[in-house]
């Protein structure tokens, strides 16, 4: 139980929209898209400030940041990335990433001492507050990912999401204790003795995630039970994306194929979408910018979710918006 326990508790610290959060082999569905979907795709990811590139460096009176699009899972090809980040990153005065291995474990603690965050202790289970079909998809989905129906039928709503957000072949990789190029970042760090900081705290995760009322959770969870037929397509699409370096392109993709597969009102699902970015994305990316203001080492790198780079308050607008002059490099 602890095991997975963990497994579930690292796709919820690591959060990005669900399609950013694969590593698995499969078919690239954006060729076999519609012409009205692919130009939706390219006009909103036309539309974002910085829709393209993993690795900028940032300048402004004498300090310097370089910025790191991660993916949080694994894939084989990070390790020659990491090989080529190696000496930008053991030259750095400090790493920045989205929480450090410190607030992981104060994460996973908070959850082993206080189950009320993370599972349903009173009250109906899952089973009973969502229909016959739509548990059956979920519980089989969790058993996929090598969590028993029985304790998936006590997690919170927003918790049995997260973990279903990862593909099966990615949640084996975590269990298989393979890490995604944030944590290899991180690894080269402490290697190098390079101090690493968190942009924010497990207590923030945890009050973000579980802000909502149950009722609102539930909610989303026939949505969740549908897109499971979806979540492999998605992912191998996502991860050739990633490699390409299009994370608006990622984010427009995830809007437009997601609301294309699954039966939901489109402008109901247009505006919980948006809810969401708002909350994942819009909302840590400035708090997290608050906090990079308030740096004054002479050299920092910042590794963070590629979903977090691009858009209006992405980091590297923020960043712009602040003085900063950006220049793409190679990844």
């Amino acid at each position: 139980m602890q095991t997975l326990l963990k497994c579930a508790i690292y796709a919820v610290a690591l959060l990005v929209p669900a399609a950013l959060h694969a590593a698995c082999a499969g078919p690239d569905v954006r060729p076999s898209l519609s012409a009205e979907a692919q130009a939706e795709i390219a006009a909103r990811t036309a539309a974002l400030p910085y829709p393209e590139g993993n690795h900028w460096r940032a300048t402004r009176q004498g300090q310097t940041i370089t910025l790191i699009g991660t993916m949080h899972l694994h894939d084989p090809r990070m390790t020659d990335i990491v090989q080529r980040l190696a000496p930008t990153i053991s030259a750095a005065d400090l790493l920045m990433v989205e929480i450090t291995s410190e607030e992981e474990a104060g994460l996973l603690n908070a959850v082993s001492t206080d189950p009320t965050i993370a599972f349903l202790t009173d009250g109906p289970s899952l089973i009973d507050r969502v229909s016959p079909e739509v548990w059956t998809v979920l519980s089989e989905a969790a058993q996929k990912r090598g969590v028993p129906p029985f304790m998936a039928a006590k997690y919170q709503p927003w918790f049995l999401s997260m973990t279903l957000a990862i593909a099966p072949c990615a949640m084996a990789d975590l269990h298989a204790g393979k890490v995604g190029l944030d944590k290899m970042i991180m690894a080269a760090a402490t290697a190098a003795d390079v101090p690493i900081a968190a942009l924010e705290t497990h207590r923030e995760l945890i009050d973000l995630l579980a802000a909502d009322p149950i009722e609102e959770q539930v909610q989303f969870l026939p949505l969740v039970a549908q897109m499971e037929r979806t979540v492999d397509d998605a992912t191998a699409t996502t991860i050739a994306a990633y490699f390409e370096e299009q994370h608006g392109a990622l984010l427009a993709f995830s809007r437009v194929y997601t609301r294309d597969q699954i039966d939901f009102p489109a402008t109901e699902f247009e505006t919980l979408f948006d809810e969401m970015m708002t909350m994942l994305l819009d909302q840590r990316n400035l708090l997290w910018m608050d906090r990079i203001d308030q740096r004054t080492e002479t050299d920092i790198v910042i590794a963070v979710g590629a979903a977090h780079l691009g858009g209006e308050t992405g980091l590297l607008n923020q960043l712009d918006e602040r003085g900063f002059t950006l220049e793409r490099q190679p990844f």
